[in-house]
């Protein structure tokens, strides 16, 4: 009898046991919850993580870029068949060439923003005068694309001068000028890109180096095709004055050539969307060397490129 007691007190024990180890709907619930909340904010703070360290290396990947150009014009490189006549005076730098290397039209807005070139500037080594680093370069008669055949004493076929490089910011970015769109200027289909070009060149009797902004896009890429496909056909193409006429004294003001400050800013989505948040790149005024390129902290009150 006694052994029958404690057999049934300890199933009783068993069974209130095993009911205490459930849970409730209740509880069941609040953990999902709980947990749902969690990794929606690992997830979102995950994600702007990864955004903004893929802006910051946006912009350190372009500052670079426009280093290892005053780098490059630094300790030149032989473009070709070594004529004594022709020397390398620096580089082009365009953005917004509407053709690309193949001769094919540049029409979409990411491509345009994902093509910037980088071209060598070839001249003459004789025929200059005196003057600043404008005037001796049209003396010289600098130019970003050259001859490559002749027929006698006919140019029949050009080429950009030197290695085209094709530069294209990181993750999809954009380089866009401190103008601020509205959302009316957006729904026109109007867009803020940096168009012009640069000259990072040495002065031909100096050496130094001196930084020179037109807003005008040479079009290196065009000029090649246009002229080889009058060349074929047997005719002639004067391409001698591509970078000249925005060099002498006879360039219009609102074309040429000058030293001046220049900010570009770097627009992590790639596309017309406003951000308050866009890092500014600098070139100051008449860089001499790489140092003269600038990141400008998104918090700076120097940052031309925030929108409030």
């Amino acid at each position: 009898m006694k052994n029958k007691m404690m057999v049934k007190a300890k199933k009783s024990c068993y069974n209130k046991s095993m009911k205490r180890k459930g849970f409730t709907i209740i509880e069941v619930a609040l953990f999902i919850a709980i947990t749902g909340a969690l990794f929606i904010g690992i997830t979102v703070g995950t994600g702007n993580s990864i955004q903004h360290q893929r802006f910051y290396d946006t912009t350190q990947n372009f500052a670079e870029f426009l280093r290892t150009v005053y780098s490059e014009v630094s300790n030149p490189q032989s473009v070709g068949d070594g004529r004594s006549e022709e020397a390398i005076y620096g580089k082009l730098v365009t953005f917004g060439e509407t053709v690309g290397l193949d001769g094919r039209e540049i029409s979409r807005y990411d491509d345009a923003a994902q093509r910037i070139f980088v071209y060598d500037v070839v001249g003459n080594v004789i025929g200059m005068g005196t003057g600043s680093a404008q005037k001796l370069l049209a003396d010289v008669g600098a130019n970003a694309v050259r001859v490559t055949r002749w027929d006698g004493s006919r140019p029949r076929q050009v080429e950009p001068a030197g290695e085209t490089i094709v530069f294209s910011p990181r993750w999809g970015a954009s380089i866009e000028t401190t103008e601020i769109l509205t959302t009316e200027e957006k729904k026109t289909g109007k867009n803020n890109l940096f168009t012009g070009s640069i000259l990072v060149v040495r002065h031909p009797r100096s050496g130094t180096i001196n930084t020179l902004v037109s807003p005008v896009v040479i079009e290196v890429n065009k000029t090649v095709a246009e002229a080889n496909q009058a060349m074929n056909a047997g005719g002639t193409y004067d391409f001698s004055n591509l970078l000249t006429r925005y060099l002498g004294s006879s360039a219009s003001a609102a074309e040429k050539f000058v030293n001046r400050e220049v900010d570009f800013c770097i627009n992590q989505y790639g596309d017309m969307v406003g951000t308050d948040y866009r890092f500014d790149v600098r070139i100051v005024n008449n860089a001499r060397n790489s140092s003269g390129v600038e990141v400008i902290d998104l918090d700076s009150s120097d940052n031309k490129c925030r929108y409030n």
